[in-house]
């Protein structure tokens, strides 16, 4: 296992570097100029502009640039943050923990609700619970998440009045422990119940699909045959086996959550990656940009390989040389 996981990082890394070029490359062709917010300031000399570009080392080839950005990337340094005038690696630390808790927490709720509804559904096929969950998978997955949003606000933080419609605090409110925690709670409520039931679907499809394959298989009939209860048989044998293709999502469902919750982020006002990640796009902040698409190419490949080394925990067969 020791050695399957060093020979996966070193793989990562030329990855990395191909990831890093076409990221540069695509960055530096689109259009527009980082320092264009300040073209239209009238304090603002071309003097002053052009020690601007030389901070941030926009009047050299890019290139250049390219081989200096990567430089300071092996050190830890992603460089500053032209729109918000800070360290790009503080901006991504403060901003990570707030998304990585409505990804993490999200996915574990889609996960407790689609698995279930996944395998009772296929040993249930054709049955009213069976159509049931169908119809709450494919709503799942068809619902915009911006509108599903902006019901929940409607029904539950206007109408109702019993959750906070936006932002992670309740502003100007200074509470202790624990109270401040159950304030970040209560904010988070609705922003986890879209992400939550909307990748549900998604879950509960593939557990379905992959559970009825694996039951019509001849090991599970060998079990039954033994005079195995029915719920060792489905829980034990069948379920491990019919979790593969979904701990295969799963890989690639975290870096999708960090970057998906865009429209949540924006439409509840939560300060996270996705908000970030928009309003450096807007501002064409190049080093925020380059940053956080990094740091979501290294979450990718970890994921994938987290996926990988799972599957070991999931089915005996596999084994790592």
């Amino acid at each position: 296992m020791g050695k399957y996981i060093i020979r996966r990082l070193l793989q990562q890394i030329p990855i990395l570097v191909g990831v890093s070029i076409l990221l540069f490359a695509i960055f530096q062709m689109a259009p527009g100029n980082p320092l264009a917010q300040f073209f239209n300031d009238p304090n603002m000399t071309a003097e002053q502009l052009q020690q601007l570009e030389a901070a941030y080392g926009l009047d050299r080839p890019a290139y250049l640039q390219y081989f200096d950005w990567v430089t300071k990337m092996v050190r830890g340094n992603f460089g500053y943050s032209i729109s918000l005038r800070q360290p790009v690696s503080s901006l991504i630390a403060e901003r990570m923990w707030t998304t990585f808790y409505i990804a993490f927490v999200s996915m574990l709720l889609s996960l407790l609700i689609a698995i279930p509804l996944g395998v009772i559904s296929a040993t249930k096929q054709y049955s009213i619970f069976d159509y049931g969950g169908t119809i709450f998978a494919l709503m799942g997955v068809s619902i915009p998440v911006f509108f599903f949003a902006l019901l929940l606000i409607k029904i539950l933080g206007v109408d109702a009045r019993l959750l906070p419609i936006s932002g992670m605090r309740t502003a100007g409110a200074r509470m202790a422990f624990p109270y401040n925690y159950l304030d970040i709670f209560k904010h988070s409520i609705m922003p986890l119940i879209v992400l939550g039931l909307t990748g549900a679907g998604s879950f509960m499809r593939y557990t379905r699909s992959s559970m009825l394959e694996i039951i019509r298989q001849d090991f599970i009939r060998t079990a039954r045959a033994k005079g195995l209860k029915e719920k060792v048989v489905i829980y034990k044998h069948a379920l491990r086996n019919a979790l593969i293709p979904v701990i295969t999502l799963l890989g690639f469902s975290l870096p999708v959550l960090f970057s998906g919750a865009l429209l949540i982020e924006i439409v509840f006002i939560w300060p996270g990656m996705g908000r970030m990640q928009f309003q450096s796009v807007m501002n064409r902040d190049y080093p925020l940009m380059m940053g956080i698409n990094m740091f979501l190419a290294i979450l990718t490949l970890s994921g994938n390989l987290l996926a990988d080394i799972s599957y070991a925990f999931v089915d005996p067969r596999i084994r790592f040389d």
